[in-house]
């Protein structure tokens, strides 16, 4: 279980070091929604794996529901970040992404798991 947590501490760690960057570089180039929903898509699942505590059953809505919004909140306090980094800015409308990225992350997974699939996202690891 810790394990499942470490996994969403990292992925925060790579969004605040990616956000702290002035210069994306060719990253650049991916459009914002693209980028984020998938940034915060991929936090949002590991938040949902992390919350159920291993559990090997559907994804019930309100831990669907709280990893939306615990990842929408790390996106708020991201944008935050962003507005004191040199070359940044803050954009309300990137928090939208986040939480549609997120949102999409946790239906999707709620419905694979809710399908009874053993795959990748339901090990027990």
């Amino acid at each position: 279980m810790p394990g499942r947590w470490a996994l969403v501490v990292a992925w925060m760690a790579v969004v605040f070091g990616v956000s702290s960057l002035s210069n994306l570089g060719p990253a650049a180039r991916v459009p914002d929604w693209i980028s984020h929903p998938i940034e915060y898509g991929v936090g949002a699942v590991l938040l949902c794996r992390a919350l159920e505590g291993g559990r090997r059953r559907p994804l019930i809505l309100s831990t669907a529901l709280t990893a939306t919004l615990l990842a929408t909140a790390y996106g708020v306090t991201d944008e935050y970040h962003q507005s004191i980094v040199p070359g940044r800015t803050a954009d309300p409308m990137d928090v939208v992404k986040d939480l549609a990225g997120a949102a999409a992350a946790c239906a999707l997974y709620r419905w694979r798991t809710s399908r009874g699939a053993s795959g990748p996202w339901e090990s027990s690891s």
